[in-house]
């Protein structure tokens, strides 16, 4: 298969579609991987996506900040559901994923991720996708610095222009329910927290 990668774990194959080209699917019969005949076309999107950067300062631990983003109990208090979760599955390791489903304004939202990069504690990169909102899976990388006793996370989410502005929106209030969970946890019981 000259210019495309066969993912055989997978079963299938990815290539580059150059900007404006549309491709048809065919599906197979009964005999093959989908039932009844399938032929669609989809217009792929091929603009480069553009960086919406956010930065926030813990009184905590790198280490306990990466690891409120992989432990499922922690990460269902304030990642995406904030407390909402109907379900967080978290497999934190390269090529693992995550699953999270929440309540947003009474309709189910599905979050899904593959992790590409776990670097304990310095980095996590993971291909996100919330198909309420969009149907391209975007890259989110977090950094995890030591800052004193503290920790600076900065997360570059790589998505369309006319997103930039909701998704750093978005981040801001996602790591202001993870700096207030650090907060009551600090409250309750100094310290504490799954490291």
């Amino acid at each position: 298969m000259q210019g495309a990668e066969h993912n055989r774990s997978r079963g299938s194959v990815f290539r580059e579609i150059p900007e404006g080209q549309q491709i048809t699917i065919y599906g197979g019969d009964a005999t093959g991987p989908w039932f009844g005949s399938i032929s669609r076309k989809i217009a792929m999107d091929t603009r480069q996506p553009v960086k919406a950067r956010v930065t926030r300062q813990f009184d905590v631990s790198p280490h306990q900040v990466f690891n409120a983003w992989i432990d499922s109990r922690t990460a269902g208090k304030w990642l995406f559901a904030a407390g909402r979760a109907v379900c967080v599955e978290i497999d934190a390791r390269a090529r693992g994923w995550f699953y999270i489903v929440g309540r947003r304004s009474g309709a189910k939202v599905e979050y899904v991720g593959e992790y590409l990069e776990v670097v304990r504690p310095h980095r996590l990169v993971f291909a996100l996708l919330a198909e309420k909102y969009s149907l391209n899976f975007e890259r989110v990388t977090v950094m995890f610095d030591p800052r004193g006793i503290g920790c600076e996370l900065s997360l570059t989410h790589e998505t369309k222009a006319e997103f930039v502005q909701q998704v750093r929106c978005d981040w801001i209030k996602l790591l202001d329910r993870l700096a207030a969970m650090f907060r009551q946890i600090g409250r309750d019981a100094p310290g504490r927290i799954a490291s």
